[in-house]
């Protein structure tokens, strides 16, 4: 079966492992908090919210609000960009916001910075969100991990063979995440906070593949 560009398995790679690594990034370099897991921020939130940490409060909440405002902003664009090439468009963001925040010392306060990469992972993960015509996430892992068990248990003991794509897909998106990650966090050691700059390559590097494979569907299309 021929899957649309956005869809691809490499491309749900690539963007999950960006997403564990900038993910990684913020929570290491950005005052432990979490740029697209907005169940551990609202974990980290309640914490604040207990010990009397306002400050800690204050950028789990920012963070909440601008990945659920990143999510919106894609579906306004979905429907009123007349273009196929939308989720190029959505992908801006990310990669601006990377670009500028490695230039930032920590003594600028986090709320500033973490709610920014939450926008723009937030455009990122809403854009994207098929693999081979199944759902994911690109942002953060939980979802996908369910999903490997769930399809790898009906493979093994349901003997449901249909179940084995979905398992290796999934399984495939939550070893990149880790991988993305790990790598992040082993780089942070020598290149600190301008770690965040790799993602750029990484996430420029996606975008013009993407557009290259969305332009030849377009022209094999036409023909």
């Amino acid at each position: 079966m021929n899957w649309k560009p956005s869809e691809a398995r490499s491309l749900a790679i690539a963007l999950t492992f960006s997403g564990g690594f900038v993910d990684a990034y913020t929570y290491i370099q950005r005052g432990h908090t979490l740029s697209a897991g907005q169940t551990g921020n609202i974990i980290f939130f309640a914490s604040s919210l207990a010990n009397h940490n306002v400050m800690g409060m204050l950028n789990r909440l920012s963070t909440f609000i601008a990945f659920i405002i990143g999510l919106s902003v894609v579906g306004y664009l979905h429907v009123h960009m007349k273009t196929h090439y939308w989720r190029v468009v959505c992908l801006f963001p990310i990669l601006i916001i990377c670009g500028v925040i490695g230039f930032l010392p920590k003594s600028v306060p986090n709320y500033y910075i973490v709610p920014a990469l939450a926008f723009g992972l937030a455009m990122q993960n809403a854009s994207f969100s098929k693999i081979q015509g199944m759902g994911y996430n690109n942002a953060f892992t939980t979802g996908n991990l369910k999903k490997s068990v769930v399809a790898w248990s009906a493979y093994f003991f349901g003997e449901d063979k249909d179940q084995y794509n979905a398992a290796v897909n999934y399984m495939l998106l939550v070893i990149a995440f880790a991988v993305g990650a790990i790598v992040s966090a082993l780089l942070q050691q020598i290149m600190g906070i301008r770690t965040i700059w790799l993602a750029i390559v990484i996430l420029g590097i996606i975008n013009v593949v993407y557009s290259f494979n969305l332009r030849r569907q377009h022209r094999v299309m036409s023909q």
